[in-house]
């Protein structure tokens, strides 16, 4: 059935060379690329029995990239993200469906559902209103806190890893670096791959850690921080440079200074009853 499939597709389509570029083990159509990242592409693929069935796919497929695609232990790396995936059930989070290694070029690959939006990183903040700031703060929050509660490290909470689709509704992806809190088994040598976003990766990172939960609080800090201020933590001589911190909102000046602390120990991913007041009262009104 599966030949039957792929020679009607081929028959069938008018742009045959430029959009069907390879196919992943029998199945999946790759078409256009989305993203680019360091590690991995991002490409609109489409599901050959979708095709079949005149349905839409809405998927996407992860594969390495040229460089990475070198790397002896990436297939070991794209299971893991898949397993991670598999683990987490959150409408916060990208969804996985499928991990494959295709048996004519040895590639492995990531299938995910696609999401229409834009990176939070292509979004202007300046533009941004103070609703959808919050929204982005107490989304990321609780997002992270159940991450953590599942011992996963997601490592590289950065704005070119946060979706805000056309609902305005924020998803956390990419988890191609992340770890287990119980077995570090499965990760890359951070020092040297520097897989992470120096901007956003807190002191201990930089300097040649492991990420921890700690990590992930410090990264969502620093993206808050720069919501509300255009400028991102600056980590010099292991100190901590907060420029523009006056034009944080004052019910969050207490969290952002414990979580971009250098002092991993007194980062928090929760906040107090009196922060909650003020957030729920500027989100509802």
């Amino acid at each position: 059935m599966m030949n039957d499939l792929l020679k009607n597709i081929k028959k069938t389509s008018k742009k045959q060379d430029s959009q069907i570029k390879n196919i992943f083990n029998k199945r999946y159509v790759i078409k256009d690329k989305i993203a680019q990242g360091g590690l991995c592409d991002v490409f609109l693929v489409e599901d050959i029995y979708d095709f079949h069935f005149n349905t839409n796919s809405n998927i996407v497929i992860k594969l390495p990239n040229t460089t990475t695609i070198k790397n002896k232990d990436i297939s070991s790396l794209l299971f893991s993200e898949y397993k991670f995936l598999r683990e987490l059930n959150h409408p916060n989070i990208v969804k996985v469906y499928d991990f494959g290694i295709d048996k004519k070029t040895k590639i492995p690959y990531l299938i995910l559902e696609y999401i229409e939006g834009k990176l939070l990183n292509d979004i202007s903040i300046f533009n941004m209103n103070k609703s959808l700031k919050i929204d982005i703060f107490k989304t990321l929050l609780n997002t992270v806190k159940y991450i953590h509660s599942k011992n996963i490290i997601h490592a590289d909470i950065n704005p070119s890893n946060i979706i805000i689709d056309n609902n305005n509704k924020i998803i956390l992806i990419d988890f191609g670096i992340s770890l287990s809190c119980n077995n570090n088994s499965i990760h890359l040598d951070y020092n040297k791959v520097k897989a992470y976003n120096p901007k956003y990766s807190a002191p201990e990172i930089i300097n040649g850690e492991i990420p921890t939960e700690k990590s992930d609080i410090y990264s969502t800090a620093a993206i808050i921080f720069e919501l509300f201020t255009l400028k991102t933590p600056v980590i010099r001589n292991n100190k901590i440079i907060l420029d523009n911190s006056h034009a944080i909102p004052f019910y969050l000046k207490k969290w952002l200074n414990r979580n971009l602390s250098a002092d991993s120990s007194i980062r928090t991913i929760n906040f107090n009853q009196y922060y909650n007041f003020f957030t729920n009262f500027l989100h509802f009104n």
